[in-house]
């Protein structure tokens, strides 16, 4: 046994769109039309089945490294709502949009990793545009209900025009102009389950066609999470690399982004933005972080 299987086996699945799940979704049952979803889900199926039909050890390391990414998407996007309403409460507002807008830039990302259409390039996904990343998220929400899309859509590009008012245009009366938008928290869950939904369905495409033999996480893709180059600045991610070192000796196959996201990672993942003080008053990582979405 290990986390992940230890994981699967204690959660006790709950029935959405005749399908059951390993995550109860808090958002999508009021969002969208179980029918629809379920019909979503069919067809998301049918070309998960393309892929996972034709499994091999390429297509698995390409799709741990795509899920694990798609997990911390969620976990950092988690992190940057905490900070923005410590930043709120410390009055420290000029950071508020950057944290507003990628946080959901984030969760965007995180449904871009899951959706088959959008191809691995050796790596270069990692690197998609902030503008490629809403209009496939979007394009992928709208099967779902494609007026409520619409709707997210301009929310986001209003959110992102407000970042780049304060990072190009830094206006003199400050953040007088900046929207409230009460439904920004929704918003964010919804885009986390999405994910998550996408995520689950995929496990459930491996297990049923995918090779028992190509399990295996070639080495090579640790690089591709771990060793960053950007502009000529390398960064190497210890961290990274112990935790996909982790995945390919224990479960070395794609799961949904909820069981990726194993306890020991996640306690590391957010404990790296504690103070090493721990004085009273400290921003604490911890504080919120199943606000939009059940981390363990």
């Amino acid at each position: 046994m290990n986390s992940i299987t230890t994981a699967k086996a204690s959660t006790k699945k709950t029935e959405f769109a005749k399908r059951d799940w390993f995550y109860i979704f808090r958002e999508m049952p009021s969002c969208f039309d179980q029918k629809v979803c379920e019909s979503v889900a069919s067809r998301l199926l049918e070309r998960y089945s393309k892929i996972t039909k034709s499994w091999e050890v390429a297509r698995n390391s390409e799709w741990l490294c795509r899920l694990y990414l798609g997990a911390k998407m969620i976990m950092v996007a988690t992190l940057q709502i905490n900070s923005m309403y410590y930043a709120e409460l410390k009055n420290l507002r000029i950071v508020v949009p950057y944290l507003k807008y990628y946080s959901l830039l984030s969760l965007l990302r995180a449904i871009v990793f899951t959706l088959p259409e959008f191809e691995w390039k050796d790596g270069e996904l990692i690197r998609i545009s902030h503008s490629s990343t809403i209009d496939g998220a979007i394009l992928h929400l709208g099967k779902f209900n494609s007026s409520l899309a619409s709707s997210v859509k301009s929310d986001i590009l209003a959110i992102k025009a407000e970042r780049e008012l304060v990072s190009y245009r830094a206006p003199s009366s400050g953040d007088e102009q900046l929207s409230q938008n009460n439904r920004f928290l929704a918003l964010c869950t919804l885009l986390a389950e999405v994910a998550q939904f996408n995520s689950e369905l995929l496990e459930v495409s491996v297990l049923k066609y995918g090779d028992r033999e190509a399990f295996v996480l070639n080495p090579d893709y640790l690089d591709k999470i771990s060793a960053i180059e950007i502009d000529g600045h390398y960064f190497g991610d210890k961290e990274d690399a112990y935790r996909l070192d982790y995945l390919s000796r224990k479960y070395p196959l794609p799961a949904n982004l909820m069981h990726i996201m194993t306890e020991g990672h996640v306690d590391d993942f957010f404990g790296a933005w504690c103070s090493p003080d721990n004085t009273e008053g400290d921003f604490n990582p911890d504080e919120l972080k199943c606000i939009i979405f059940d981390i363990p």
